[in-house]
Formats: structure tokens, sequence, C-alpha cells
């Protein structure tokens, strides 16, 4: 077990092997105890807000849009479902490892602080990379981009490389808006689109249902039978199944999003972490692999390969019609932008805790909550120059999709 330590403790234990690099510092870590006094000064973060921090941030676009690839990965439906399965073992046991670190560490900043813990010589350079990776990569453009291309779906308008990058950053900037200048209304829209999130998955579980109870529109000669020979086809690649396994452990990321926000909980840190996130983890692997049942229930094996991220909407269009499946584009489009804001929030905080610190060039402008009381500068990093880049310009494709990850 981690010894629980506060901010200050933290400070201590990483100079306790060297007094006089303690004693230089003395003012750098006053200051950072000042702005974090100041910065979260109004606590915003409860049980439930701290649940859908996870819950946005798991069920993004990954269970609509990443089954088709993982099963032209895999090569059959069985090796499918077990990727699931594995990728939830992993997710839960990296919920474990942020309990143990966030109930040690409760501030903001995630995993920057148990890597400064873990690694405390040379110091800072961890805090550099880390700096690297936080403020140049665009964690909200997969989600974005999905989302662009659901939303052109559901208007029946052709997607093209353009017209869905363009909704994508659009995407990202609306986000970025609610969060930077109202803050408590952005996080009650996150909650918000959580709970949608959760209602879409299970009506897609129940349509699975209704699927397996032969109730199709389609002919019989067109007629899934994904169960009947599950492991038909099973690849032999270990390049197949270790990348089929990357997407679906990607589909799984953000059960670590509560840890970004542990200095802003209404109760103590350790409420927010050991009875949202495993329950959230938990709750989201089972119905994963409904979901996943519900779609070799409803769609042929050839369909579901060649509608790729979209193979949610071919679900509803087998059951339902074309009508349910562009009012279903429309809901995965919702649980996009959900995800997204869930991101910029936890990038705010992330980016903002790299300025108290003072790694950050203007430090005090990235730590700064100015003018709306809310982290604004620091989450526009998610619409700066980098993330935009990674958006817009890349070709289409595989390296594409895996820049996105």
């Amino acid at each position: 077990m981690l010894k629980a330590l506060t901010p200050q403790a933290t400070a201590a234990k990483k100079g306790d092997n060297n007094d006089s690099e303690l004693a230089s510092s003395d003012d750098h870590d006053a200051q950072v105890g000042q702005l974090r006094q100041a910065q979260d000064a109004k606590r915003q973060i409860g049980v439930v807000s701290a649940t859908f921090l996870v819950v946005n941030r798991v069920i993004g676009t990954g269970i609509f849009a990443t089954p088709g690839s993982i099963l032209a990965l895999s090569g059959s439906v069985g090796l499918s479902l077990f990727m699931w399965l594995a990728g939830a073992i992993i997710a839960l046991a990296g919920t474990a490892v942020y309990l143990e670190f966030g109930t040690a560490i409760p501030q903001n900043g995630g995993e920057k602080n148990y890597l400064e813990y873990v690694y405390r010589r040379p110091k800072f350079l961890v805090t550099g990379l880390y700096t690297g990776y936080v403020v140049l990569l665009g964690w909200a453009s997969g989600n974005s981009v999905i989302f662009g291309e659901y939303i052109l779906h559901a208007a029946q308008i052709e997607v093209d490389r353009w017209n869905q990058r363009g909704i994508g950053i659009a995407c990202i900037t609306a986000a970025f808006l609610i969060h930077g200048t109202a803050l408590k209304w952005g996080i009650r829209l996150q909650n918000f689109l959580g709970a949608i999130k959760v209602i879409i998955i299970l009506i897609i579980v129940i349509t699975g249902w209704v699927a397996l109870a032969g109730h199709l529109k389609l002919p019989e000669e067109r007629r899934p039978h994904n169960f009947t020979n599950a492991f038909e086809g099973t690849t032999g690649s270990a390049y197949g199944v270790v990348t089929a396994l990357y997407n679906v452990i990607w589909s799984f990321v953000g059960f670590s999003n509560a840890n970004y926000s542990l200095s802003e909980r209404h109760t103590p840190p350790c409420v927010p972490l050991r009875l949202p996130a495993p329950m959230a983890i938990e709750t989201i692997s089972i119905l994963y692999m409904l979901v996943n049942v519900a779609y070799f229930a409803a769609v042929p094996k050839e369909e579901i390969l060649e509608a790729r991220r979209l193979v949610a909407a071919s679900l509803f269009r087998n059951v339902f019609g074309g009508t349910a499946e562009r009012a279903l584009s429309v809901f995965v489009a919702l649980s996009a932008f959900g995800n997204v804001l869930s991101v910029i929030f936890s990038q705010g905080r992330l980016v903002q805790e790299l300025g108290r610190e003072g790694i950050l060039p203007f430090s005090r402008i990235w730590a700064s909550n100015r003018p709306f009381n809310a982290p604004t500068r620091p989450a526009s990093s998610n619409i700066g120059l980098f993330p935009s880049l990674s958006c817009l310009l890349p070709h289409p494709g595989d390296a594409y999709d895996f820049i996105l990850k």
C-alpha cells in the first residue's frame, strides 16, 4: 500500500535525499501551494460527477466505431469477443493501480504526480517528458473526427476528408468554450451526456435481444449466423491479435479520468475513486460484451467488415430501418461529444497543474482561472496548433486512425 501523502508531504518526499535542494525550492513550493489553494477553493466534483467523468471518458466512440476493425484483425467472432474480455480485465487491473495512487496522492494532475513520485531522479526529467506528451498530443482529436462522421451520416451527406474534419474541429472548439466559460454548466452537460450514453448502450443491448429473437428487416439469405461457427477464420497472425487488443484497450481508456481532478472533490479523495471508478468499469465491461453480442446477432460478418466505424448504424438499420439508423447516428455523435467534453475537462487540469509548478513558459497564464473562474487557458491547449494539425493534416488510412488513438 502507498502511504497517503498531502501535497506538502509529497514535495518533502521528493527532496528527502537532498536537504539543500529542498531548501532552495522553498519559495517555489510556497508559490505552488498558494496557487493550488486559490484555484481549488471552490470544489466542483462529487461522487456523481466523478462517476460520469469515468463513464464519459471510457464510453466515447470506441464501442461504436472499433468492433469492425477488431473483427477484421482477429478474423473471427469468437476471438473478437475474447479480445473484449481481455481488454476488460486489463482495464480493471489499471483501475486498481490508479485507485492506489489516487488515494495516496490526492492532487490534480493524475499520472504526472505518480511518475514524479516513482522516478525522482534526475529531477524534472519525467515532468518534462510528460509535459511534452500532454501539450503536444491532441487527445480529443479521435472522437471529434468520429463525431463529424456520424453527424454527416445522420444528415445523409457524403463524408469526405475535409467536411468530417472541419466538423471535428468545431466539436473541439464548442467543448472548449463550454468548459472554459461556464464550468458548472459544462459539468452538468457532461453528466447529462454520460446518462445518455448509458441509455444508448442499453437500447443497443435490447436491440440485440430483438435480433436474436429473429426480428430483422433482412431477407432470410442475408441474416447473420455469426455464432454458428464462432471461431471460423481466426487469424494466425500475432500482429492481428496484438493490434486488435490495442484497439480494445483504447476503447477502455478513461478509467483514470477522475484522478486528474482530485483537488476539486466535495468529499474525501478516496470516495470519488473507490466507489465510482471500479463500479463504472465493471458495468461498462459487461455492457461492452453485450453490445458486441448485439452487433453479431443483427449484422452479418461481411457487413460489419464493410461498415467499419458505422457498425452501430448498421445494427439499427437491420432491425428498425433507415430512420432509426440516422437517429442512432445522432446519439453516437452525442456520445462522442460527451467524450470530448470529458477529455478537455481533464486536459485543462493537467495543463493547469503544470503551470502551477512553473514547468510551462508563462506559467502564471496557464495556472490562472481568469476570467471565467475556470481553466480556460489550459483547456485551450486541446484546440491548439498540434492537436489541430493531428486532426487535419494526415492522409486518411490506418496511419491516421493510429494517430487519432
